[in-house]
């Protein structure tokens, strides 16, 4: 399914084409004060590094936690200033906000290149505003659906079946319990995956699998009508 929608609606990274195993994992809607911490910590033991698509909103407060997250090796990615729709926003109030959230992650990172519109919808104007500004648009290849069903049964299950190469795994963090809910399945997930053989990547790791893909030194744009596409759908 995703092949077709990349091939007719080029633009957005749904996941990475290779026969390798690894996924990336990527966390939305940080950093939160009483479970981003927590997420680090559960992915030290796990060895693992993630890309956490934060906020910009909730940076002021935060900065110890940004800061920790990218000594500790994970990579940041830019997700608007607010957990809100992307797609309701006019084309005027979208290019304001990104760049506002842009200005405040670039404290933190200058070379941040992978952007998540809110709420996993898009349209030609954010890929183009996007791409104006060095970003690739990304959206995920295997969402549990953890924002909306709370069983960490289903989620583990959901993942642990639909699992393939080059999957872009979608979690959150956040309130409504959606932080505790992902270090509780992260637990449970991180070694079975890697008893199935697999490796859990940031997004930049899992793009240099990618066949065909030349790095470059700033791997800025990396260039993958008004019309809507959405997020998430199981592959």
């Amino acid at each position: 399914m995703f092949r077709v929608v990349s091939q007719l609606r080029p633009g957005a990274l749904f996941f990475v084409n290779t026969d390798d195993p690894v996924i990336a994992l990527t966390i939305d809607d940080g950093p939160q004060l009483e479970t981003t911490e927590a997420i680090l910590t559960l992915l030290e033991r796990h060895r693992v590094k993630a890309t956490f698509f934060v906020l910009s909103d909730a940076l002021p407060s935060h900065k110890a936690i940004l800061q920790d997250l990218v000594a500790s090796g994970h990579e940041l990615g830019h997700h608007m200033t607010a957990d809100e729709s992307s797609l309701r926003l006019s084309p005027e109030d979208f290019e304001a906000k990104f760049l506002q959230a842009h200005q405040s992650l670039s404290y933190y990172d200058n070379n941040i290149i992978w952007f998540r519109p809110g709420m996993g919808l898009y349209n030609n104007h954010m890929i183009n505003v996007t791409k104006n500004q060095g970003y690739q648009l990304v959206l995920g290849s295997l969402f549990p659906y953890d924002t909306h069903i709370t069983s960490l049964s289903f989620a583990e299950w959901f993942v642990l079946n639909n699992l393939d190469p080059g999957d872009i795994l979608v979690l959150h963090d956040g309130p409504k319990s959606r932080g505790e809910r992902t270090i509780q399945l992260l637990d449970r997930l991180l070694p079975k995956i890697k008893q199935k053989g697999y490796r859990v990547l940031t997004l930049t790791e899992l793009k240099a699998y990618d066949k065909g893909y030349v790095a470059t030194p700033k791997d800025h744009g990396i260039g993958l009508g008004n019309n809507t596409l959405g997020i998430y759908p199981a592959r």
